[in-house]
């Protein structure tokens, strides 16, 4: 005996599919490499931060006041 069509466990499903997504819009995608290529700009030309020049500039004033 087969079961009837109309049982909730059918797994065929006779439901129309999804409506597809909608399509980027081409303006957000460009402001999106805008965004990002303005940020890989500014962090490639950015000067070396403090932290980087710190431990050599006070070991050069601590050897310049040692000597005075």
């Amino acid at each position: 005996m087969s079961a009837p069509h109309g049982n909730s466990s059918d797994s065929h499903g006779h439901a129309p599919p999804p409506p597809p997504e909608p399509k980027t819009p081409l303006w957000l995608t460009a402001v999106g490499a805008v965004l990002f290529l303005t940020v890989a700009l500014g962090w490639a030309l950015a000067p070396a931060s403090s932290t980087d020049t710190a431990p050599a500039t006070a070991g050069a004033d601590a050897g310049a006041g040692a000597a005075h």
